[in-house]
C-alpha cells in the first residue's frame, strides 16, 4: 500500500470513528460530505493515474498490460466513461469484441452522446455479423420468375475499369472467357464501388471488353462507410436481389468480399430466395486480417468468430472453387468441407498480353539499372506477407560482396515509406528502384527490365496457401522465377522444375540462392523453357473458363440446396426491392445489441487472449 493510500485510510477511519459518536443528523452528515469528499479525491486520483499507465502500455503495443490497468480501474469505479473507452479500444486491440461491444454499450448508457453511440453500434455490427444466428433480413415475398438458361450472376466487390489489381484481373479474365466459352455472364461490384474510390459520377453499368458490370449504388461510395457491418450486408442483400429480380440468373457465382465472407452472407440469402444454386470462391483466407499485428492475427475471439463464420458458408454453398491445392487441403482439413465439394480453379495468365520482348533501353536508362542484374518484384507495397523488405535486405547483402545488383519493386501502398527508409538505412536506396503504380498496358515493359523476378513473401496463413496470379506473367515472359519456400508458391514451380525457392523470410538465403542463379546462365535457360511450356499448356484462361463451365453445368443440373428449400417452400422472400438506381442507401434500424454468443459462435480457444 502507497503511502497516499496508507494516509487516506487513516483519515477515512477517523472520519468513520468520529461519525460513530453522539453526534447531532445534520454533524453526521457533515462528516459524510468530507468523508465522500476524501474517497472520491482518491478514486479519482488512482483512476487518473490507472488511465494513465493503460494509455501507455496501449500506445506502446503492451495490450495485456493495458488490459489488467483499466481493469483495475473499472473495479474501483465501474461507470467512469473514460475508462470504458479506453477498456473498449484494449479489447479490440486484443480481439475481444464482444467485451469491446459491452465496454461501448456501457459508456453510451452513461453518456448519451450519439457519437458514442455510433461506434457501438458499428462494434455491435461486427458481433452480429459473424453470430451463427444471424443473416440478412429479407420480408417475405413471391420469389422472382424463372430463371434464364445458361445465365450466370458473378458478384465481386470491385473490378475494370476501374481497378486492375489481381483480384480484379482473376475476375474479368474469367469472365471474358466465360463469355466466349458461350455462357451468358455478368458482372455485379458491391454497393459502393467505385464511388467508394474518389470516382465521381460513377455509372451504374459498365462494359469492358465483352464484360458487363452493374455497380450497386455505385456513387453512394464513402457514404455506405458509416454503416456497421451488418447493415451493409443487408443493403448488399436487397440490392442484389432486386438484380437478381430483373436480371433472372440461373446460377450465382459469389467470390470474396473484402472480409470474405459477407459476399457470401449476401449471396446465400438472395440464392435461398431465388431458389438457384450457388457456388462460394474463396479467394484467399481474410479471417486473420483483421489486425495487423502478427502476435494477435490468428488470436482472440475475433480472429474464431470471423474463421466460424467462413466455415459456414463454406458449408452452405452449393460447391466452393479455391485458387491452389494447399488451399483445398486447408478448406477440407481445417474448415472441415467434404473433399468432393471443393474444386481448384488456379490463376492463369493472358498469354496474348503477356509475351517476351526486347527491353526498352531508354526505360532502362531511367530507373538506373543499366549494366546491372535487376532482382524484381511486381505487386502492392500495402500488406507486409508480401515480403519487400526481404529482397531488400538481400540486395544489400549482395552488393556488400561486391555483386552489381539492382532491386527494382513495381507498385505502391503505404508501407512504400517505410521500405524506401530501410533501403536507406542499409545504404542501398541507390539500388533499390520504387516506381510506385504503373498503368496496367505497361506492366510487361516492366517485366522485361528483371533478370530474375523474385517472390519474397513471408510465412504468413494466406501466403502459405494463397496463390498469387505473378508468377505466372512472369513465366510467360520468360523470366526466371525465384519464389519463397512456402506450398502456394512451391506448387508453382514444382521441384526447381520451373523455378528456384529460398527459406521464406531468410535474405541471406534468397541472396545466397540468386547468387546461385546469377552464375548459371544455362540453368535460367532451362528454366524459362520448361516455365514458358507449363503455363501455355496448364494456366490458360480458356482452361479457367473450362473448369468454371463444367462446375456451372454440374449444379445446375442438379439443382442446389436453395431450389430444394424453395420447393419446400423454407425460403424467404422480399417485400420489395430498390432500384440500384437509387443514390443513397435505405433508412436502416439503429437497434440491436450482441445477443449472448453461441455453443458454436466461433468463441475463443484455450489460450486466446480473450
Amino acid at each position: 500500500m502507497s503511502l497516499a493510500d496508507q494516509w487516506t485510510k487513516k483519515l477515512t477511519d477517523t472520519v468513520v470513528a468520529v461519525a460513530r459518536q453522539r453526534l447531532s443528523p445534520q454533524a453526521k452528515r457533515r462528516i459524510r460530505r468530507v468523508q465522500q469528499l476524501v474517497l472520491g479525491q482518491h478514486t479519482a486520483r488512482i483512476t487518473r493515474a490507472g488511465l494513465a499507465a493503460a494509455r501507455a502500455c496501449l500506445g506502446s503495443g503492451d495490450y495485456e498490460r493495458a488490459a489488467e490497468h483499466v481493469a483495475a480501474v473499472l473495479r474501483r469505479n465501474p461507470d467512469d466513461p473514460r475508462a470504458l473507452d479506453v477498456a473498449s479500444r484494449v479489447a479490440i486491440k486484443r480481439g475481444c469484441y464482444t467485451e469491446a461491444t459491452v465496454h461501448a454499450l456501457h459508456r453510451v448508457e452513461r453518456t448519451q452522446d450519439p457519437v458514442h453511440w455510433s461506434s457501438a453500434r458499428k462494434l455491435t455490427g461486427r458481433i452480429r455479423e459473424t453470430d451463427a444466428r444471424w443473416r440478412p433480413v429479407l420480408a417475405t415475398a413471391p420469389p422472382p420468375p424463372a430463371p434464364l438458361g445458361r445465365r450466370v450472376l458473378y458478384l465481386a466487390k470491385e473490378s475494370r475499369p476501374f481497378l486492375h489489381n489481381g483480384f480484379c484481373t482473376r475476375s474479368h479474365e474469367s469472365l471474358q472467357a466465360l463469355t466466349r466459352a458461350g455462357w451468358d455472364v455478368f458482372g455485379v461490384t458491391m454497393p459502393g464501388f467505385p464511388g467508394v474510390l474518389g470516382v465521381e459520377q460513377a455509372p451504374e453499368r459498365s462494359v469492358v471488353e465483352e464484360v458487363t458490370y452493374h455497380h450497386l449504388l455505385p456513387n453512394a461510395g464513402k457514404q455506405l462507410l458509416t454503416l456497421a457491418h451488418d447493415e451493409y450486408v443487408e443493403l448488399t442483400t436487397r440490392m442484389l436481389a432486386a438484380v437478381v429480380a430483373r436480371e433472372r440468373p440461373a446460377l450465382l457465382h459469389v467470390a470474396s468480399g473484402h472480409r470474405g465472407f459477407e459476399s457470401a452472407l449476401a449471396g446465400q440469402a438472395v440464392a435461398r430466395w431465388a431458389g438457384i444454386p450457388w457456388l462460394y470462391e474463396v479467394r484467399s483466407f481474410f479471417e486473420a486480417t483483421w489486425t495487423d499485428d502478427p502476435r494477435y492475427a490468428e488470436r482472440g475471439e475475433y480472429y474464431e468468430r470471423r474463421f466460424a463464420t467462413e466455415t459456414r458458408m463454406m458449408e452452405a454453398a452449393d460447391l466452393v472453387i479455391t485458387l491452389s491445392g494447399p488451399m483445398r487441403d486447408e478448406i477440407v482439413g481445417r474448415h472441415g468441407i467434404p473433399a468432393d465439394k471443393v474444386r481448384v480453379v488456379p490463376n492463369a495468365v493472358d498469354l496474348t498480353r503477356f509475351v517476351p520482348r526486347e527491353r526498352d533501353v531508354t526505360r532502362r536508362r531511367e530507373l538506373g539499372l543499366a549494366d546491372t542484374f535487376t532482382l524484381g518484384y511486381v505487386s502492392n507495397l500495402s500488406h507486409p506477407r508480401e515480403g519487400q523488405e526481404v529482397l531488400i535486405e538481400a540486395v544489400a547483402k549482395l552488393r556488400a560482396r561486391g555483386r552489381a545488383v539492382t532491386g527494382l519493386l513495381v507498385g505502391d501502398g503505404h508501407r512504400r515509406a517505410e521500405l524506401e527508409r530501410l533501403a536507406q538505412k542499409l545504404g542501398v536506396a541507390r539500388f533499390v528502384r520504387f516506381t510506385g503504380n504503373v498503368p496496367f498496358e505497361t506492366v510487361a515493359e516492366y517485366y522485361a527490365q528483371i533478370d530474375l523476378f523474385v517472390v519474397p513473401r513471408v510465412d504468413d496463413r494466406a501466403a502459405r496457401m494463397v496463390s498469387p496470379m505473378k508468377p505466372f506473367e512472369a513465366m510467360a515472359m520468360r523470366v526466371p522465377l525465384l519464389v519463397a519456400d512456402l506450398p502456394a508458391l512451391v506448387e508453382i514451380i514444382g521441384t526447381d522444375q520451373r523455378g528456384h525457392s529460398f527459406r521464406a523470410g531468410d535474405p541471406e538465403a534468397l541472396a545466397a540462392a540468386a547468387e546461385r542463379l546469377m552464375d548459371a546462365e544455362a540453368e535460367r535457360h532451362r528454366l524459362v523453357d520448361e516455365a514458358a511450356r507449363w503455363v501455355a499448356a496448364e494456366r490458360s484462361w480458356s482452361a479457367v473458363a473450362r473448369a468454371f463451365g463444367a462446375a456451372y453445368d454440374d449444379l445446375l443440373a442438379r439443382g442446389g440446396k436453395a431450389a430444394a428449400e424453395r420447393l419446400a417452400g423454407g425460403v424467404d422472400g422480399l417485400e420489395s426491392l430498390p432500384s440500384i438506381a437509387s443514390s443513397t442507401p435505405p433508412a436502416v434500424d439503429a437497434e440491436g445489441t450482441p445477443a449472448p454468443p453461441s455453443a458454436d459462435d466461433g468463441q475463443a480457444t484455450e489460450g486466446a487472449p480473450c
